[in-house]
């Protein structure tokens, strides 16, 4: 029973996972690009007394709106440099909240949920391929 129920979590972030994709890259698809300058990095201080650094984007929308954009993960040591330039993708009716356009920021969610579906069904699906595979070459 307890397989069973491994394997059809494992399906179901499977299907999580193919679904943030998708999302991931229609957004990129009908989104706006625009180029953005990291204009400072903030110190983040944690519980523990260490610091890490959040970039703040600065770009300009189509309409010529310039917005101000922190980013949702900090690091140690920064990721990014005062001066560095990314691309940004944002919807023209939600230009508050970009995605920028590096490997992890657009399908860091996607990939993480595949691995977890892929151990799911393999710990699952693995103890039926051997029950089959046993009594075919086994017994």
């Amino acid at each position: 029973m307890g397989y069973s129920i491994t394997f059809f979590v494992g399906i179901l972030v499977l299907l999580a996972s193919l679904y943030l994709f998708n999302t991931a890259i229609d957004f990129i698809k009908t989104g706006t690009r625009t180029m953005a300058v990291v204009e400072d990095l903030v110190r983040v201080n944690s519980k523990k007394g260490k610091s890490t650094y959040r970039p703040i984007f600065r770009y300009t929308t189509l309409t010529g709106k310039e917005i101000h954009y922190s980013h949702s993960v900090s690091s140690s040591p920064p990721d990014w440099a005062v001066g560095e330039k990314a691309t940004l993708v944002y919807k023209l009716d939600d230009p508050e909240n970009p995605m920028i356009l590096t490997y992890f920021s657009a399908f860091g969610s996607a990939i993480i949920s595949l691995a977890i579906a892929t151990a799911l069904l393999i710990i699952g699906g693995g103890y039926y391929v051997f029950q089959w595979y046993a009594k075919q070459f086994l017994l």
